[in-house]
């Protein structure tokens, strides 16, 4: 706080939040008690300076932000900087902004000499895609304001067990299982005793209802 009124920086990062400790308070680093304190004290430091303040923190196994949900009250945008660890690229994802539409994405390559933006990913996640092949199909489905494509592939087996299986990775689980029921009911698919395992290529997730097709 005091390099933050002694140098005014146009912006400051704090890497990360969660190692911060406020003097005042016996808890130890990273729990909730201090990561609310320590967090709401450089928001204010940060709103009476005009500093630009980044607040870098953990994340769970889920993806969501580690400690209390009140840090993600505070900020105004929450974003994910996340990637496959066998893959160059790199996706950074809104999830909150209170200045604008949430699930912008940027798309990244981690190169030799660092992070370097895609400037056109439009058809980076279909490049690869076989043409002619079944269980493909490609979506074209809303991030943010930006349209972009996505492949998703589909497989169904007939199931080894009572319950079939229905896997999704990048699509919502719920949402597929109304889509095979709408098949069913609709279309005449039989998929009750048929096991379906769907995934989005490229780390995608795809949430705009216009991929549902």
């Amino acid at each position: 706080v005091a390099a933050i009124e002694l140098h005014r920086p146009a912006v400051c990062a704090i890497d990360s939040v969660q190692t911060l400790v406020a003097d005042h308070l016996d808890a130890p680093a990273g729990s909730v008690a201090q990561v609310r304190e320590c967090a709401a004290t450089l928001l204010r430091v940060a709103k009476a300076s005009g500093v630009a303040l980044i607040l870098v923190g953990q994340v769970t196994k889920d993806g969501g932000l580690a400690g209390p949900r009140t840090l993600e009250h505070l900020v105004d945008v929450v974003l994910h900087f996340e990637g496959h660890r066998l893959g160059e690229h790199r996706l950074l994802r809104g999830s909150k902004n209170r200045f604008g539409s949430v699930d912008e994405l940027a798309v990244f390559r981690m190169t030799g000499s660092g992070l370097e933006p895609v400037p056109d990913p439009g058809g980076l996640f279909i490049e690869d895609r076989p043409e002619g092949v079944s269980g493909s199909a490609v979506a074209v489905p809303l991030h943010g304001t930006r349209p972009l494509p996505a492949e998703v592939q589909a497989l169904t087996a007939t199931s080894r067990y009572a319950t079939p299986q229905r896997i999704a990775t990048g699509f919502p689980p719920r949402r597929l299982t109304i889509l095979l029921a709408v098949l069913e009911r609709r279309a005449g698919l039989d998929l009750g005793g048929s096991d379906v395992f769907l995934s989005v290529i490229g780390g995608l997730r795809l949430t705009d209802p216009a991929a549902d097709l």
